[in-house]
Formats: structure tokens, C-alpha cells, sequence
């Protein structure tokens, strides 16, 4: 398992890769790092107060390209994509 900073780093290397243009319209994301969740979810995009944030579970995602597809696959809600618009935009 991967530890917190390498979760971290991972995630904030995938929000690197978000272009300027759609950056901008994000804002700040604050990345948040929890062990698990109860229904292994490999992540959570949460809006709270105008904070977006993206939680990521070292759990569900072993490797620094899971945390990658995990945290772009949250961001793609943000942008408001389903589920299956992740699957097919390689995000699932």
C-alpha cells in the first residue's frame, strides 16, 4: 500500500495534469487522504462550502495511477460526468 505522502503526491501530480482553462474553472481542491471507506470506494468528490475537495482512500488504490484515474475521475464529476461517462472517457 502506498503510504500518505505517496498518495498525496500522486494526487497532486493528477491535478497538475487538469488543463489551465478547466483548472480555473475548479478553483482550490483540496485533497484529503483516508485509509478506507465502509463500501470501498476508491474516492469521493465532495463540494462542501465552496471547498472542492477530493478524498482519496489508500486502501482502494494501490498504485500512484490509481490514485491518478481516481482523483481525474472525480474531477470529472465536478465537470458533471456520470459514471458511465467516466467509464467510457477511461476514468472508471
Amino acid at each position: 500500500m502506498l503510504s500518505e505522502e505517496e498518495v498525496r503526491a500522486a494526487a497532486e501530480a493528477a491535478i497538475d495534469e487538469i488543463p489551465d482553462e478547466l483548472a480555473a474553472r475548479i478553483g482550490e481542491v483540496a485533497i484529503v487522504i483516508e485509509d478506507s471507506h465502509p463500501e470501498d470506494l476508491m474516492g469521493i468528490y465532495d463540494p462542501v462550502g465552496g471547498i472542492q475537495r477530493v478524498i482519496v482512500f489508500r486502501e482502494a488504490n494501490p498504485t500512484a495511477e490509481d490514485v491518478r484515474t481516481t482523483v481525474l475521475h472525480e474531477i470529472g464529476h465536478f465537470f458533471g460526468m456520470d459514471e458511465d461517462q467516466l467509464w467510457d472517457a477511461g476514468y472508471g
